[in-house]
């Protein structure tokens, strides 16, 4: 039997957004729940969908061997997520997290545009992760998880699922059979409270989790009701992702302890930019990187070359 659950606001609007960027303390969440769930707002729209122990072991297992490395990385551009109060800042300047994505996305980096450029080729507006590109053997172990995510999110969405599935069948850009393009990874990131950008407007979102060791703790909620979810391994959670959530702390209970969350959408970008646009293949990338590198290197010369010249003039001046 699962639970249902009819949720009133706590704040207003107004006090919600002004907990963007914030970082919650352990025991803000009035309630968490860890069960078959059902929540939904006043106006009868789902908030959250939780399922406990739906996804197959085996490819949990697969999939986190696959990416834990990846999932590792640490990198200053995600902003609010991380935790910068909502402050303009640097990219530098920002907190420095485990949050990384597979997959595909809609935007290279500000790196990689001056690599084509240097390179002199054609930048595409649409990528391979380095991941997907890259790691091709682990990537194919990934995706049967992603396809149990797939199932589930159908199965509680099937509408949503299906303009969803509908949209990133349209382009190359998509994760086999699935209505997914791209997945985020967080790795014991306690996600300051935010909304989730770039996604699928006329989707669902939604969390899963791999665990590792013993912990406590990030429960993930909505600031504006108060309510959370324990989210485990095995367990599916579809969200209202474009309402303001976030988690409250990760407390180890072991020094291996790991809360590996995936985030798994499609980027509307892609469908804006790139919906019949070939995936670019990782060969194009490793030539504009070998192109770029003898730039580099030719540019490295030519300085040292004017430099030795000056430096031959100052003598002969007698400088």
């Amino acid at each position: 039997m699962v639970k249902i659950v009819t949720v009133k606001k706590k704040l207003t609007d107004k006090e919600t957004e002004q907990m963007k960027g914030k970082i919650l303390p352990k025991g803000y969440y009035d309630k968490i729940y860890n069960e078959d769930i059902d929540v939904l707002t006043e106006d009868g729209k789902y908030l959250l969908r939780l399922r406990k122990n739906v996804l197959p072991q085996k490819n949990i297992e697969k999939a986190y061997n696959a990416m834990i490395k990846h999932a590792r990385k640490l990198t200053t551009t995600r902003g609010v997520t991380g935790g910068d109060n909502g402050k303009a800042k640097l990219i530098t300047m920002n907190n420095p997290i485990a949050s990384n994505i597979i997959g595909y996305f809609d935007t290279i980096g500000v790196s990689q545009k001056y690599m084509f450029k240097q390179a002199k080729m054609k930048a595409p507006k649409c990528r391979q992760t380095s991941f997907t590109g890259q790691q091709v053997n682990n990537w194919k172990k990934v995706i049967p998880l992603i396809k149990d995510i797939d199932k589930q999110y159908k199965k509680l969405f099937p509408k949503e699922h299906k303009r969803q599935y509908n949209a990133a069948q349209s382009t190359k850009h998509v994760i086999d059979n699935t209505a997914f393009s791209t997945i985020t990874t967080n790795l014991n990131l306690q996600t300051a409270v935010h909304t989730d950008k770039g996604d699928y407007e006329a989707g669902f979102g939604n969390l899963v989790v791999i665990e590792k060791g013993k912990y406590n703790g990030g429960f993930t909620g909505f600031p504006q009701y108060g309510i959370a979810v324990d989210v485990r391994q095995g367990d599916f959670l579809g969200m209202d992702v474009h309402q303001y959530h976030g988690n409250e702390p990760i407390e180890k209970k072991t020094d291996d302890a790991e809360r590996l969350s995936l985030v798994s959408y499609f980027r509307e970008g892609i469908l804006k930019k790139c919906k019949h646009d070939e995936v670019v293949p990782e060969s194009y990338f490793e030539k504009a990187r070998e192109k770029a590198k003898a730039f580099r290197e030719k540019n490295k010369t030519r300085k040292m070359k004017k430099g030795n010249k000056k430096t031959r003039k100052i003598g002969i001046l007698g400088f």
